[in-house]
């Protein structure tokens, strides 16, 4: 610290301690301390009375009409016949959605109980033989049972 620094340092703690001790203001004791006059203080002013609060008419109301209820859509299925300017009919919709995520679940359920017979049959290998390959393929196996379980549990909140 320089000396002005470290002067300006003690300037200001001489100021701090003399507002404790008087309560006057942090620019009315810098000035004590550098021994100049400050100009008069003003007072604060007293609080203005506040007027009377005006109470507001209670307004009442109007109920409000019950509200509508959306119609509901049905998506159950609907007629292409001017597809791409070719006069084809084409039904789509959510039949064939349902049919498409049973398709979907038929296939990973047969896909989980393949990888259940690989599964005991890899462990009966591990058990004769005791290579570190098969243990490898025994926790790959696993991974893929976890996983098509999830992807079936996922399947069924759709239909």
């Amino acid at each position: 610290m320089t000396a002005a620094q470290k002067k300006a340092k003690d300037n200001f703690k001489k100021a701090i301690a003399y507002r404790k001790k008087s309560g006057c203001s942090l620019k009315e004791a810098f000035a004590h301390v550098y021994g100049k006059k400050v100009g008069a203080v003003k007072k604060k002013a007293a609080p203005k009375k506040k007027a009377a609060k005006k109470v507001a008419k209670k307004r009442i109301a109007k109920k409000a009409a019950p509200k509508k209820k959306a119609a509901v859509r049905n998506y159950g299925s609907h007629k292409d016949t001017k597809s791409h300017n070719v006069n084809i009919r084409v039904v789509s919709g959510i039949s064939t959605i349902k049919k498409h995520t049973m398709d979907e679940f038929h296939r990973k359920h047969k896909e989980l109980n393949n990888l259940e017979v690989q599964l005991h049959l890899v462990t009966q290998r591990y058990k004769h033989t005791k290579y570190p390959i098969y243990k490898k393929d025994i926790q790959t196996i696993k991974k893929l049972i976890k996983e098509t379980k999830t992807h079936l549990n996922q399947l069924k909140k759709h239909f």
